[in-house]
């Protein structure tokens, strides 16, 4: 350790510190120069130590020592546990266990941060047998009596045999071309059932847990998991799992839980810790009590009746139903588990880096609802007589529903240089001003109306009122009026079409979820899931990894408030919109996915029309091959109209309420999967960096298969799941109406049998 600068002072003779104390302490200052200088060099020469260990070398030391022990290099990922640093910590201990299905499924789901799975697809093969090693259990044919086995086919844990595939599972050898038109699955694997083929399979779907919500009640005895009282499939919650402890089970991934595994084990599924809870009056109940039960309803709007005593539960549906004889509690909650692509549009996700930073700061009207003021009206009702300038903060808690009526009386008013934020959160016992801003998600089921109040004249007038919504589920609209205000939507969900039917479709398709009709609005969505939104001009919107949905390819997704005309200035980045769009400006556009077209005899010159076409800019989007826009850079298709069918973007499922809501699927091109600025995908899902990561396994694959095997990956879910829901067809024909006037494009008449298909 080098001396410090008193030190060294201390090593000169007393006469020349005197006489340099008596000049004012120029010799003090000069070695207080030398100390600084000498720690330096200190700190260099220990630092050249610390880089020859990966745990405390520097950054810019990592590719290097990734080099010495043959690490190459692999796209960063945000959010996974294993970096760059771990993963080359990591190198040695991969290739002690190379050739090994856990090494290969350990390193799959360090470097992608997705749940992994690892199939030796010969074991799969029907071959003739040796009479020195049988297998009574490799059957060479279909046992249709095994129901668990069917249900399985064709999933990660399938147990069924093949004839061969001759072909590799790795990508197909062709030319790219750039852009690139050919499928993702092309890209990712080709044959499966072969000797040297071993199958990586990768779960999209991420698990949110839902902690004692209250119920969605239908009448007396029925009731549904979801707050917004459509099917929803519940999910299974992931078991703890160290690192190389186990290969990767039905449990280790989190996805739909079938009717069967449901039923053969209820306890791995139903109860304290597990994915599925009933609470009765606050108190568990037991799982003795449950049934599993198909509660389709075929007729219309009758379920299957449940044995005496019972509570019968629907995990594909998210049905409840007590039996008649069952003393049903005054309140039901439930805990459950469901699946989406990112934390987007509400949910029990952590929201704290997204609220803005006056919340540290104690605001000076706090509302809690439930504690503090009776109902949300209440709370707004106290926060509209504050004086102008206030700083306002309400609170809903847990995962309530409410049905609210903020209009009239109850009309949120925003004056000038006033900020309120209406956030749920998950109140800290105790009490106080104790809050986490997770684990927590409220259902709001009817309108708001918000109303900005004028700002007095002058030379230097104050900022307009700020209005913050975070972690809400919205049944309803969003009416914005009045004078300059700004309105902040974060990690919200404005429910597509307003309410939802049993089935998952929308009430009122195409009805419009935000409309902004004051002065100057400027309204900002931030992971957000919204239908069409409706803004005058003179205001601005800005829109970041958030989808909006109008529901059909050619309604409106954005315009003016009469859904005609040219909308407000809008900003748009990493999202997708679903409909036609009419701006005045785009002031940029950036990896979003434009889905449009024009209905037919539609009266829009374009399904993207941008009326000023001389300013803004559009960069890395999918657009529709009419659009009328400003200048773009390196967006799809090109010039050539003809190329909108060969790139035009795939999903999995584009229904709201769907696990797979807004993903892209396994035929989409990889032009759009890669067709970002950063080599991601375009679309609301950009942020999850999910083409990385298949891209890091796709590296790292080759090195940990066995001698002479190959990999291919296999994303989960890829393709949309063929769903006939039960209705009651009578003779002749079915007439399924198209908003687009498209009769090319999908089923649209169903002739006699043809759902028995």
């Amino acid at each position: 350790m080098s001396l410090t600068a008193d030190q060294l002072y201390a090593l000169m003779p007393a006469i020349y510190r005197t006489l340099d104390a008596n000049n004012g302490g120029p010799l003090n200052a000069l070695f207080s120069v030398i100390a600084a200088q000498g720690a330096i060099l200190e700190e260099n020469i220990e630092q050249l130590y610390d880089d020859e260990f990966i745990e405390t070398c520097a950054e810019w030391v990592i590719p290097y020592i990734g080099d010495l022990v043959g690490c190459t290099p692999i796209y960063e990922i945000d959010g996974v546990a294993t970096g760059r640093r771990a993963e080359v910590a990591n190198t040695i201990g991969y290739r002690r266990r190379k050739g090994t299905l856990l090494c290969l499924e350990q390193v799959a789901m360090d470097v992608s941060g997705m749940s992994a799975a690892a199939v030796e697809s010969f074991k799969r093969l029907i071959t003739t047998e040796s009479m020195h090693r049988i297998r009574p259990c490799h059957e060479a044919w279909v046992n249709l009596r095994k129901s668990g086995a069917l249900e399985r086919m064709n999933t990660a844990f399938d147990t069924l045999n093949r004839t061969v595939d001759v072909r590799r599972i790795g990508p197909r050898v062709r030319a790219v071309t750039d852009p690139d038109p050919t499928a993702l699955d092309i890209n990712l694997h080709n044959g499966k059932f072969n000797i040297p083929n071993v199958a990586v399979y990768l779960w999209r779907w991420t698990p949110f847990q839902v902690t004692q919500a209250p119920a969605f009640q239908l009448d007396n005895l029925r009731y549904m998991f979801s707050p917004l009282g459509q099917n929803i499939p519940l999910f299974n919650t992931l078991l703890p799992r160290n690192s190389f402890s186990r290969l990767t089970g039905r449990m280790d991934v989190s996805q739909p839980i079938s009717r069967r595994e449901f039923e053969r084990n209820i306890s791995q599924f139903y109860g304290s810790g597990n994915s599925i809870v009933l609470f009765g009056d606050g108190v568990a109940i037991d799982s003795s009590y449950i049934y599993c039960l198909n509660l389709s309803d075929c007729p219309p709007d009758v379920w299957p009746s449940t044995p005496a005593g019972k509570i019968g539960i629907d995990p594909v549906l998210g049905r409840i139903q007590f039996a008649a004889d069952y003393p049903v509690p005054d309140q039901l909650q439930v805990s459950y588990c469901y699946g989406f692509p990112a934390a987007i549009g509400g949910g029990p996700y952590d929201r704290s880096a997204s609220l803005p930073s006056p919340l540290v700061v104690d605001p000076n009207f706090i509302a809690v609802v439930g504690t503090t003021v009776p109902t949300l009206e209440a709370g707004v009702v106290q926060w509209n007589a504050l004086a102008p300038g206030s700083k306002g903060l309400i609170i809903l808690p847990g995962y309530g529903s409410y049905d609210v009526d903020l209009t009239g009386a109850a009309t949120i008013q925003m004056p000038a240089q006033s900020q309120l934020w209406i956030i749920s959160a998950q109140v800290l016992p105790g009490g106080g001003n104790a809050f986490t801003y997770d684990d927590a998600c409220i259902t709001l089921r009817g309108n708001i109306e918000i109303q900005g109040l004028a700002a007095s004249t002058g030379a230097n007038d104050p900022p307009p009122g700020q209005l913050s919504l975070s972690g809400l589920w919205i049944s309803g609209s969003l009416k914005i009026g009045g004078q300059a205000s700004i309105v902040q939507v974060m990690d919200c969900t404005l429910v597509p079409g307003v309410a939802l039917t049993r089935w998952g479709k929308p009430t009122m398709p195409g009805t419009p979820s935000i409309i902004a009709s004051g002065s100057e609005v400027t309204l900002g969505l931030t992971r957000c899931i919204t239908g069409p939104i409706g803004a005058s001009v003179g205001g601005t919107t800005r829109i970041c990894s958030s989808l909006v949905d109008s529901g059909s390819l050619c309604s409106v997704a954005y315009a003016a408030t009469d859904f005609a005309s040219e909308g407000a200035d809008l900003h748009i980045e990493d999202s997708t919109v679903i409909g036609k769009v009419h701006v005045r400006l785009m002031e940029i556009a950036s990896n979003t996915i434009f889905l449009a077209k024009l209905a037919r005899n539609d009266a829009w010159s374009a399904a993207l029309w941008c009326s000023r076409k001389q300013a803004g800019c559009i960069r890395f989007c999918f657009l529709p091959a009419t659009a009328i826009t400003p200048q773009t850079f390196r967006c799809l298709p090109s010039t050539d109209s003809t190329e909108e069918g060969l790139f035009m973007p795939k999903f999995v499922d584009l229904g709201y309420g769907n696990p797979s809501y807004g993903m892209l699927g396994g035929d989409t091109p990889m032009a759009i999967w890669t067709g970002a600025d950063d080599g991601s995908q375009m679309g609301v899902y950009h942020f999850t960096q999910e083409t990385q990561s298949v891209s890091n396994v796709q590296l790292r694959a080759p090195e940990n298969v066995p001698f002479g095997m190959e990999a291919g990956v296999f994303l989960v879910p890829s393709r949309p799941v063929i769903k006939l829901p039960c209705f009651a067809y009578g003779y002749g024909y079915g007439n399924f109406a198209d908003p687009c006037g498209d009769e090319e494009e999908d089923l649209r008449f169903m002739s006699i049998g043809a759902a028995l298909i």
